[in-house]
């Protein structure tokens, strides 16, 4: 029995031994492997290469849809369509950078008849529009 024991115990150590061996292998290793993280290289390290452009639908539908009219910067002003002088609404100005967004989804989609704005339910979907207006937000209201 005190055979068994002390081949055990030994047998323990020699894997104790082998174990503590090979991790120091991996220490060293990592340690000459090591990348500094400092925070000019956090950036490239957290973030992805590849930037995917959220607004890149919603700059899609603006340009087909509302730039006639509102122009690419969102600028607005007099502009003839189909014969029918508009004077379209400046979306930049501090008035529409006020509106809540909900007013805006009410004008997209039911549209401003009076004022020769089309209404884009049914040619639209809801997101959509929800994208419109954030797009409106983010790029031409900044």
């Amino acid at each position: 029995m005190k055979f068994f024991k002390t081949a055990f115990v030994l047998s323990a150590f020699a894997l104790f031994i082998t174990a503590c061996s090979e991790a120091a292998k991996n220490t060293n290793n990592t340690a000459n492997n090591m990348v500094v993280v400092t925070n000019s290289n956090i950036n490239a390290i957290t973030k992805p290469t590849a930037v995917f452009d959220e607004l890149a639908s919603a700059r899609e539908i603006y340009t087909t849809s509302c730039s006639n009219c509102h122009k690419d910067d969102g600028t607005g002003g007099k502009v003839e369509i189909e014969g029918k002088i508009i004077n379209a609404e400046n979306l930049t100005t501090d008035k529409m950078k006020k509106m809540a967004d909900a007013k805006y989804i009410n004008y997209i989609e039911k549209g401003i008849p009076d004022e020769g704005m089309p209404a884009f339910k049914g040619k639209l979907t809801d997101q959509q529009i929800k994208d419109v207006v954030n797009y409106i937000r983010k790029e031409l209201q900044k």
